[in-house]
């Protein structure tokens, strides 16, 4: 492997994944729209400056990797219009094609353990999680679902994560399973190793994983 490409490398999940992938030995792109957040992996990384929803610095970010990870999502808290959520849609449907111009396959990437893939049968934990998402931000789950499906209707290797909460230091093993809610919490550094793991690993291609720390 050559290279990876992290989509929104700043956050708690984003910047933890980014130091252990460096830590790792792995060469990292990343795309954020402040390089000073990363200021301390300046010697270690290639950061592209600018929005999610430029397609140009989209494409400068793809080229050339391997493998795209992506811990984008909208904010839990705050209203988004019609055309904020459009954005977000339009920009994951820039990325599928782009990556299929460029023979690249490997798309891993985060929703959350109320998104459903398209016909699911959620359990009654999920659905009510679901709905105290909803409460919070509609616009979340709805751009969830939405990105869920496109990459279903994709020709990608993809693997799309559906954690809980993701805090820091949470005790417990970490578990995954296709539909099963594991608990209210998943601890980050657990996550951000099973991402790296799933660059090679291919027990869940296109598959959409329930994860936790139980």
């Amino acid at each position: 492997m050559k290279q990876i490409t992290i989509l929104g490398a700043t956050g708690i999940l984003g910047k933890n994944l980014l130091k252990k992938a460096v830590n790792d030995g792995i060469k990292v792109k990343v795309l954020v729209r402040n390089k000073e957040k990363l200021k301390d992996f300046d010697h270690a990384i290639e950061v592209i400056e600018g929005n999610y929803f430029d397609t140009n610095k989209l494409q400068n970010a793809l080229e050339g990797s391997d493998v795209i990870l992506s811990t984008i999502g909208p904010p839990i808290n705050g209203k988004l219009t019609t055309d904020d959520e459009e954005n977000y849609i339009n920009s994951l449907k820039y990325i599928i094609k782009q990556m299929q111009d460029n023979k690249q396959t490997r798309f891993i990437s985060i929703s959350g353990a109320g998104v459903k893939i398209p016909n699911e049968n959620l359990p009654l934990t999920r659905k009510l999680l679901r709905v105290m998402i909803k409460s919070k931000s509609k616009s979340l789950i709805c751009i969830k679902d939405r990105e869920l499906e496109l990459l279903v209707q994709s020709n990608l290797d993809w693997t799309n994560i559906r954690p809980p909460m993701i805090k820091e230091k949470v005790e417990g093993k970490f578990v995954a399973d296709e539909t099963k809610f594991i608990g209210m919490a998943v601890d980050v550094n657990q996550l951000s190793e099973f991402m790296l793991t799933e660059i090679t690993n291919r027990e869940w291609i296109k598959k959409a994983p329930v994860v936790g720390t139980k």
